[in-house]
């Protein structure tokens, strides 16, 4: 379950940046107050792209307020409780944990497995209390799970069969953010599916080398592909033709609220996570506060 959609911030404007971020701090404030502050960890910024979906498709008009940083006492501006922030923190708290199973003990190292165990530990009450909530997502997660260890048992070797429990996945956590238009939701089913299958591709490529030395599933290697560069370049081909997929899709929807934001994320972010725009792939970071 790996994968962030992020700012494409060279051709992100400044209004559109501070939104973005005063979304980043609403999420985290609304896990650190209803999951407590370890759960903070988790934030893998997808949830920040659920809260702007979810409230702007509906038309909703967050609140920006100013509030205290979880673990800070500094106050900044970030917007207050929505819909879709709740919803947010709560898919990175099961999406976090979830994605701490991804790895079975006996592949780590003994300083990792020490890490594993305590945030096991400590992780376990706030999932817990995220699955009381939300428990429909829940068995999501469940389903994407069962239906990834029978590829695995199968050693499927057709990337688009190996990459459906994820695609699955994100298609359904995507249409739960659309309004109850049916048009709308099957759009966003099938982006957030472009969505999973570029993350799966990416992901078993980063991982060809680790996964042929102990011998765990990857349809990469099931097809030939043993060395890290060759699946990387393999996957990026793939996934650049999820992403067009995507854009047709995208341009289907009726977002009505931070549209020029969202924009940047679907299209250029995506893109930028599966090839690197940048020259030289220099990463570019402002420094605003």
């Amino acid at each position: 379950m790996e994968g962030r959609m992020r700012p494409y911030l060279p051709e992100l404007t400044i209004r559109d940046y501070n939104t973005y971020l005063w979304y980043l701090r609403g999420v985290r404030w609304q896990m650190r107050r209803s999951y407590g502050f370890y759960s903070c960890r988790l934030l893998q910024h997808n949830g920040v792209l659920f809260a702007l979906l979810a409230d702007s498709l509906a038309g909703r008009s967050a609140t920006c307020v100013n509030q205290r940083l979880p673990g800070t006492l500094c106050y900044r501006q970030m917007m207050c409780q929505t819909q879709g922030i709740r919803l947010a923190a709560q898919v990175e708290v099961m999406m976090g944990w979830h994605k701490l199973q991804d790895r079975r003990w006996d592949e780590l190292p003994l300083r990792s497995q020490l890490f594993r165990a305590v945030d096991h530990a400590l992780l376990r009450r706030a999932y817990e209390k995220a699955v009381s909530e939300n428990p429909a997502l829940e068995r999501l997660f469940g389903q994407e799970q069962a239906q990834a260890v029978v590829q695995m048992n199968l050693n499927a070797k057709n990337y688009g069969v190996a990459a459906e429990p994820m695609s699955n996945i994100y298609g359904a956590l995507y249409s739960t953010l659309a309004t109850d238009d049916p048009s709308q939701r099957k759009s966003m089913r099938y982006i957030g599916s472009c969505i999973g299958r570029v993350f799966y591709l990416l992901d078993k490529a980063s991982r060809v080398e680790k996964d042929r030395k102990v011998g765990r599933y990857n349809v990469f290697l099931v097809n030939g592909i043993n060395e890290k560069d060759a699946a990387m370049e393999n996957a990026r081909r793939q996934a650049l033709a999820a992403a067009n997929d995507l854009v047709r899709a995208y341009g289907m929807l009726d977002v009505k609220l931070n549209k020029s934001l969202i924009d940047n994320i679907m299209i250029l972010g995506l893109r930028h996570a599966v090839d690197p725009l940048d020259a030289g792939n220099q990463p570019v970071r402002w420094e605003l506060p």
